[in-house]
């Protein structure tokens, strides 16, 4: 029976993600880049909507606000690409059978989705004052809960 999340998951990131052993790695690191990606596509909303390079005063509050955010974004992206590598093989062993696997898939589809929302908020923005700061910040929550769970998730107990 085919799988809708893997499927959903392979479609979005445009590879056949996570079939063989030998491709868990590269599909790995494929997953976090398209998180980044979307994460990079944020950060440069947030640089587009900040406009003037010396503005005057009375805008400088929100453009702070962008530069925050920003790296706040970079942040984020930051931890993505320094999830640890599942490389060993007690976690492949674990990983491998069906069920791990699906939590596996069920993580990198709420990193990638959430990576996405973020970059939307920002992308939809007219300006810096057309921010949805609350949903901004509801889906950068949502991310790094998502890094620190996959991150505990692939730790080997010892």
């Amino acid at each position: 029976m085919a799988d809708p999340l893997a499927d959903r998951l392979r479609g979005l990131l445009g590879s056949d993600v996570y079939t063989e052993k030998g491709r868990l790695r590269s599909d790995d690191l494929l997953v976090r880049e398209r998180a980044c990606h979307s994460l990079s596509d944020a950060a440069a909303a947030v640089k587009l909507l900040s406009g003037q390079p010396f503005p005057p005063a009375e805008v400088m509050e929100p453009l702070r606000r962008a530069d925050r955010l920003g790296r706040v974004i970079e942040d984020a992206s930051t931890e993505i690409r320094g999830l640890p590598l599942l490389s060993q093989d007690k976690v492949w062993d674990r990983v491998r059978g069906g069920v791990a696997l699906q939590e596996l898939l069920q993580f990198d589809w709420a990193l990638v989705a959430e990576a996405e929302a973020v970059a939307e908020v920002l992308c939809r923005a007219p300006d810096l004052a057309g921010i949805d700061t609350s949903a901004l910040d509801g889906h950068l929550a949502r991310l790094r809960a998502v890094v620190a769970d996959r991150r505990r998730y692939v730790q080997v107990p010892a």
